[in-house]
């Protein structure tokens, strides 16, 4: 019996979001999760699972194997929890942003992005158009979308960063 691509998209139906959730919840970051998202369903297919009793469990934990791996890979001292502090210092060290104040410098950073790259992130975030279709509709490659989408979200929260930053140190409109 060989392994049907429906196998693979049903187990993906009935699993991305709660596979997404947990690796957001391990990591923290969206780029990251995606990635491995993806990656858990490519293991799937490497071992040909099939939708059935147990395939929930086992995809959370390849889930968390993968993010562990990568965030020992990525970021080691963010595992340590030998010290008093968590990384990056005390939580009164630096007052975080508030959800209202981090949205207004997500927008405006968005609002300086180029026409082309903003018609991107809306395609494949706001209409979760696949990468495929997100490509024909720039002419551009599969490739080339992910690379571009990757960039994007790695510039967005430094912009974001900067912008709370600025607005932290009484400097308007930086």
């Amino acid at each position: 019996m060989t392994y049907a691509s429906a196998d693979l998209e049903a187990l993906i139906s009935a699993h991305s979001r709660e596979v997404h959730g947990l690796l957001m919840a391990i990591t923290r970051n969206q780029a990251i999760a995606e990635e491995l998202t993806q990656e858990v369903f490519l293991v799937a297919l490497r071992k040909q699972m099939r939708p059935g009793p147990g395939m929930r469990l086992w995809l959370r934990d390849v889930a968390k194997k993968l993010a562990l791996n990568e965030l020992r890979r990525k970021r080691p001292e963010a595992l340590d929890f030998s010290g008093s502090e968590p990384p990056g210092g005390s939580p009164e060290a630096a007052p975080r942003a508030s959800f209202d104040e981090e949205l207004a410098a997500l927008r405006q950073c968005l609002a300086e992005l180029a026409e082309p790259d903003r018609k991107l992130l809306a395609s494949r975030y706001e209409r979760q158009e696949p990468l495929e279709v997100a490509a024909a509709g720039f002419t551009q490659s599969v490739g080339y979308v992910k690379q571009r989408l990757f960039r994007l979200r790695k510039r967005l929260p430094d912009c974001v960063g900067r912008r709370l930053g600025a607005r932290e140190g009484g400097v308007a409109g930086a």
